[in-house]
């Protein structure tokens, strides 16, 4: 069996194909380019990566768990626009067209939904690219999970994260822990950057190891870690620390890709005025196909 995953961070893809395009509207004058965007791209993960299961998972709009610990967490974002807002239920009925299923649940991000089906996956001896342009997904990354980064067209595996940050994927959380997260208004420690972060893991280990050695360190860089309270180094990994085990009641195998409808799919392809992509789902194989990549040199 062909025991291939692929995991798509649906909400980052949303605001992706949002900002993407110039405004777009049906003939009956709704928005549509966020639709538009997001089924493109969605279309071209289908050809190019052509998994037998697959997944795209969503935020809730209610509070998380982690906005419980800190008040402050996400708070500098700001809020869906109405006009993506709106596109968001025609985008989930596409999805569903497709044969793909959709995970999402009250109280959890989508990024702790897709670190519980990726390791719950592995389990069950399935190989997982996770798609997305978070970072914060670095820390799942082994010989069985990898992570693609559609804005800039690359797998991320463990050679590209040493690569890259100076850092193991299992240092990544830790990582985080000392450069913060300002996307997420998740502060880190005070004169550390991520050059030093990676030196001092590097030499460390990780926090906790650099803590005990703190009177090892010079200048301000041991005043920093001195004055830095415990607590605060546990909030911010409790923030940053995806969640692997959240009661998500999802059988992996039930994510296997199903036929989508072609003749529901041209008929809502239609009334959004979407000529190009009713002839690409009219091209032979299109939703089956390979793309340019092959499966072998992704997984």
């Amino acid at each position: 069996m062909d025991k291939k995953l692929l995991l798509v961070d649906g909400s980052s893809y949303l605001y992706r194909a949002y900002y993407a395009l110039p405004p777009l509207t049906a003939p009956d004058g709704t928005p549509t380019g966020a639709i538009y965007g997001f089924v493109r791209m969605l279309l071209k993960l289908i050809s190019v990566f052509n998994t037998p299961y697959i997944a795209v998972v969503f935020d809730r709009p209610e509070k998380t768990v982690r906005h419980e610990l800190y008040k402050e967490y996400k708070s500098t974002r700001k809020e869906t626009p109405n006009d993506l807002q709106s596109q968001i239920p025609k985008i989930k009925e596409i999805i569903k067209l497709l044969g793909i299923k959709i995970v999402e649940l009250p109280g959890y991000e989508a990024d702790d939904i897709i670190a519980t089906l990726a390791k719950k996956a592995e389990k069950e001896s399935f190989e997982v690219v996770i798609v997305t342009p978070d970072k914060d997904m670095n820390q799942l990354i082994d010989e069985k999970i990898k992570v693609y980064n559609p804005m800039k067209d690359e797998i991320i595996d463990t050679e590209k994260v040493l690569e890259k940050y100076g850092v193991k994927p299992s240092q990544f959380v830790d990582y985080l822990v000392l450069v913060g997260d300002s996307i997420d208004n998740i502060p880190g420690v005070k004169g550390v950057g991520p050059k030093t972060a990676s030196t001092l893991l590097q030499q460390f280990g990780s926090v906790d190891e650099i803590i005990k050695n703190v009177d090892n360190l010079k200048g301000k860089l041991k005043e920093s870690f001195s004055s830095v309270k415990k607590e605060d180094l546990e909030l911010t990994k409790s923030l940053v620390k995806l969640h692997e085990d959240v009661n998500v009641d999802i059988d992996i195998n039930s994510l296997k890709k199903e036929k989508p409808d072609l003749m529901k799919l041209k008929e809502t392809f239609e009334k959004l005025g979407f000529k190009s992509l009713i002839k690409e789902i009219d091209k032979p194989n299109i939703l089956e196909k390979k793309g340019q990549v092959s499966q072998k040199s992704l997984f």
